[in-house]
């Protein structure tokens, strides 16, 4: 039941609804992020997906096993898989402008093109990896001011991330600097706005 709740509500996502999506298990990230942007090009919508966890190759392959048109989209403009590289690590740093502006120009690009919109999920766990989560969560709240226009973002984090006993409080910061946050985990599965209780919702 809650997976079809799950499901029901990354379909119906709206425009400047931002989120964050903690999994444990890649399957189930796939799973729903690909729910999530298979319903955008469905409704007209423009979509891009951020790697850092996976490579571009291996989740276009995923893609296209979930019935993704990876080579139609992406002929179209419709579909983007992006190498973090490319996108939050330009030249091995993270320069905030460079990458907001690689939203704008993105979003800018698919209104153009006469799509109904921008869906985009990212992999945040290079800022992990390379100790940049005081970064990390500046670019948060950065998106956050940006999705009043006309996008809407889910941001994918392993929970497995989260080793160092000081990330208890970036996991909190988190959650408050999304509309909502989603729950992927081996003893449950949960959507959370902000007034809901996290009882019950297990990772």
């Amino acid at each position: 039941m809650e997976r079809d709740k799950i499901i029901d509500f990354v379909k119906n996502m709206e425009l400047r609804d931002h989120v964050v999506l903690l999994y444990t298990n890649p399957e189930d990230k796939r799973d729903c992020l690909f729910t999530y942007l298979k319903a955008g090009l469905d409704r007209g919508q423009a979509v891009a997906y951020v790697t850092s966890q996976e490579s571009t190759d291996d989740i276009k392959k995923a893609m296209a096993q979930f019935d993704i048109d990876v080579e139609r989209g992406e002929q179209r403009g419709a579909l983007r898989v992006i190498d973090y590289r490319d996108w939050y690590m330009i030249g091995g740093a993270f320069d905030i402008s460079k990458t907001m502006g690689l939203w704008r120009t993105l979003l800018e690009a698919s209104k153009t093109k006469g799509f109904k919109g921008l869906r985009v999920a990212g992999e945040m766990g290079c800022f992990f990896e390379r100790d940049m989560v005081d970064k990390l969560m500046e670019y948060e709240h950065a998106l956050h001011r940006v999705l009043d226009v006309p996008m809407m973002a889910i941001c994918a984090y392993d929970v497995n991330l989260f080793t160092k006993k000081e990330w208890f409080n970036v996991l909190i910061e988190l959650l408050n600097t999304h509309s909502t946050t989603i729950m992927l985990g081996q003893k449950g599965l949960g959507v959370v706005r902000p007034n809901d209780i996290l009882v019950n919702v297990a990772l």
